[in-house]
């Protein structure tokens, strides 16, 4: 793809739970997941909170709301009292209520953390839902004026926690568009589409020459589905033998993906071409047809090459 621009990607902020990466406007609602100071939805500025924040917030109204309702029951009493004793009682047991409860939650605050927070994120789930779709048009708009880095770093986002075709497809859009690095933060297999599509294939194509140890077995899964239509389209063997060569990194993928690597080893570079003669050399047995073939091809194309003497 031609017309491919240098760019320097914006690193991602690593979180233990995707649902850390959303954040609230405090006026008006809306969710996001994006690094905007200025909310999508009403403009306000800077008026963000965290998942944690709204969960402490909640849980410090809450903890208010019971304080009072024990104080006004022991203050009830109190004034309810017909004798000294009964006074002191009630304002002996309300305290001693209060204090009770008060190490109880700070014991359980844990767990009642998290149970605040799932049902804080069951009962916002349909305006998560709709925070997303604004972020999905912002990132749509950057790509309608070309900021195809923008949008990427917008999707990118948004994948981790809307993983849809449509997301992805998106994504490997934008990244087509980029001059592919080693040192870049790339992602290959939450790329992955439902059915063929050529923007993915092409970035494929890339990636296995910059970082082919991003290609897992979801990858090959992929390809080995979808060979037929790879095959047909242009520097379509050209991928398909990149991605035989990438799976020469993983031991078991010479064996489960054998079919793949017969037909592509006569297109192996010297380098690869020695690694899969000493993994076949292990295991003979284990893909004979493949182990044959990759032979005879050594024997052909590097037979006075003195590291290929004891496999061919």
């Amino acid at each position: 793809m031609t017309d491919k621009m240098p760019v320097l990607l914006r690193p991602t902020t690593q979180t233990v739970h995707t649902y850390e990466r959303l954040k609230q406007c405090s006026r008006c609602g809306t969710y996001s997941v994006l690094w905007h100071e200025s909310c999508l939805e009403c403009g306000s500025q800077r008026k963000f909170l965290s998942v944690h924040d709204i969960v402490r917030g909640i849980l410090r109204r809450n903890l208010q709301r019971d304080l009072l309702l024990m104080a006004a029951g022991s203050l009830a009493a109190y004034f309810l009292a017909r004798s000294f004793e009964q006074m002191a009682a009630a304002i002996a047991g309300g305290v001693l209520l209060i204090v009770l409860y008060v190490l109880l939650r700070r014991r359980y605050s844990q767990t009642l953390q998290l149970v605040t927070l799932r049902k804080l994120l069951q009962r916002e789930s349909f305006g998560i839902r709709e925070g997303l779709l604004l972020d999905v048009q912002d990132a749509a708009s950057d790509i309608e004026s070309e900021n195809f880095k923008e949008a990427y770093e917008k999707l990118r986002e948004i994948g981790f926690l809307i993983t849809g075709n449509h997301i992805r497809v998106l994504k490997a859009f934008c990244l087509n568009r980029f001059i592919l690095r080693s040192d870049m933060e790339l992602e290959l297999s939450s790329l992955i589409p439902d059915e063929f599509e050529p923007s993915f294939v092409y970035y494929l194509n890339e990636i296995c020459k910059v970082s082919p140890q991003l290609v897992k077995r979801d990858t090959l899964d992929y390809v080995m589905k979808h060979r037929i239509q790879i095959g047909g389209m242009i520097e379509g063997r050209a991928t398909l033998a990149l991605v035989a060569a990438a799976a020469l990194r993983v031991k078991e993928y010479v064996f489960e993906y054998s079919s793949l690597l017969y037909d592509f080893v006569e297109d192996l570079p010297r380098e690869r071409l020695l690694r899969l003669c000493r993994l076949l050399g292990e295991h003979p047995d284990r893909a004979a047809e493949l182990h044959q073939k990759t032979q005879e091809t050594a024997r052909r194309k590097y037979e006075f090459d003195p590291e290929f003497q004891g496999f061919i």
